[in-house]
């Protein structure tokens, strides 16, 4: 269903070139293909993939490279403005402003179920995957569904599900610690 060629969006969560994205942009993928905002491209490596968080970390080759912070999970509260920053095609990024309306389990059992989940009253301006930040710039979230035809809300992964099964991505490519 999804093709064979797919675009997303992604955020670099660390120097060496780490970037996090929806598990649904680069599941099957035989090649992957980064453009930074500068227009640079780099081929990808998928590291890992998560089926239960839906989330999918890709690797550049680089060092030194501009990331963002994750943001501290407790400081996330009801009512918090939040930007979407998301990809629409090479060299094309666009924005989008709202507020954290819930933070109630998502039930996508095709895909992927979460106790917890961001929901914001933004929509998504571009591709899976894209960045959810706060107005200090850290990293809310991944943002995995635009749901403005049906519920009016975009829908965003915490990144919290990702910091605790961070380390265990970037060793085995998958979580281990759990079934």
């Amino acid at each position: 269903n999804l093709g064979t060629d797919r675009s997303g969006s992604g955020t670099i969560v660390d120097s060496n070139g780490y970037i996090l994205t929806v598990h649904y942009v680069t599941t099957g993928a035989k090649s992957i293909a980064v453009t930074l905002a500068d227009g640079e491209q780099f081929p990808g490596e998928l590291v890992g993939q998560d089926q239960e968080t839906g989330l999918s970390l890709v690797k550049i080759a680089g060092r030194d490279l501009p990331f963002l912070r994750p943001a501290p999970a407790e400081e996330l509260a009801l009512g918090q403005a939040a930007i979407i920053i998301s990809s629409t095609g090479e060299g094309e990024r666009r924005v989008s402003g709202g507020y954290v309306t819930s933070f109630d389990a998502f039930d996508g059992q095709w895909e992927y179920m979460l106790d917890k989940s961001i929901r914001l009253n933004a929509f998504n301006p571009g591709f899976g995957g894209g960045t959810l930040v706060d107005l200090k710039g850290r990293l809310l979230g991944v943002v995995s569904l635009n749901l403005n035809e049906v519920g009016k809300f975009s829908l965003a992964i915490p990144v919290e599900y990702y910091l605790k099964i961070e380390q265990e991505l970037k060793a085995f490519g998958r979580v281990q610690t759990r079934p």
